[in-house]
């Protein structure tokens, strides 16, 4: 006797539901080992992730904070103001230049017949996301021993972190789909995240900006729209309404990427196994 069909939707929702729990458990374990198999030959591991983030912000601390003696932004001391911006790039340009790598780097599971490769992009960005987490832990702390107060605006820090990995993992989709055909994309990749490191406004105030028009052409930049949400959420109290238009651009953006990566990415995979 066949099923009702309204059985028969229970029965696939069931079955749907627990294949994707296992998909993100599988997702987070890889993600983890992938943190730990990263740095497996080296002695202190995984704690290189952290080490080279932080040598960075202490070298401008040093130099610019005791050196030159920088004059606070607003009301939060230069270093503070810098590590906040710094912070999310790096989250940024480590999971989309590791992203574009990853059916390189994974190449025996793109060979395996029964694995899902689209999960392999994604585990670049959570393993990326792990390390950016104790991050957003030590903004709070350089705040507290600064005494800067922090307001509810703080929490906004976890809606930029998404906004920061879902581009990541919608390039990453895109730049791995072709680094597969195309080798040099990952050299050509590091010249633009270099390029975008110095027109996002990290390192320097865009409110002294005397060009108005140069200034909106760097505001094109997807990743500006992240950074000054960092700021703006953990040292200035702004709302997400105070970039309403800006947030519009960047979801926009970010979804057609994310469109454009899905679409490249299927219709290519068929021909991964072959290639890598």
């Amino acid at each position: 006797m066949p099923l009702p069909p309204m059985k028969k939707r229970m029965i696939r929702y069931k079955k749907e539901k627990t294949e994707n729990r296992h998909t993100i458990r599988l997702l987070i374990s890889l993600a983890r080992n992938d943190l730990r198999a990263r740095y497996s030959s080296s002695v202190l591991g995984a704690l290189w992730a952290f080490v080279m983030p932080l040598v960075t912000i202490l070298v401008f601390w040093y130099v610019f904070q005791l050196g030159f003696k920088n004059l606070p932004v607003g009301d939060a001391p230069y270093i503070l103001w810098f590590s906040t911006a710094y912070i999310p790039w790096v989250f940024f340009s480590d999971a989309v230049s590791s992203g574009s790598s990853s059916l390189l780097e994974y190449s025996y599971l793109v060979k395996k017949i029964r694995f899902d490769v689209r999960i392999i992009p994604a585990i670049k960005v959570i393993s990326a996301l792990f390390v950016h987490l104790f991050f957003v832990a030590f903004l709070f702390a350089m705040a507290f021993l600064y005494r800067y107060p922090l307001g509810r605006s703080a929490f906004q820090v976890l809606y930029y972190m998404a906004c920061a990995g879902l581009h990541a993992l919608a390039l990453s989709y895109l730049l791995s789909a072709f680094t597969v055909f195309f080798k040099d994309t990952s050299s050509i990749l590091s010249v633009i995240l270099q390029v975008g490191f110095w027109a996002t406004p990290i390192l320097w105030n865009e409110e002294q900006m005397v060009n108005g028009s140069v200034q909106k052409i760097l505001r094109l930049n997807p990743m500006h729209y992240v950074i000054q949400g960092y700021r703006d959420s953990l040292l200035f109290g702004k709302s997400l309404s105070a970039r309403g238009g800006e947030g519009l651009y960047f979801w926009v953006v970010t979804l057609v990427l994310l469109l454009a990566g899905f679409i490249v990415f299927k219709r290519l995979s068929p021909f991964f196994a072959d290639e890598v």
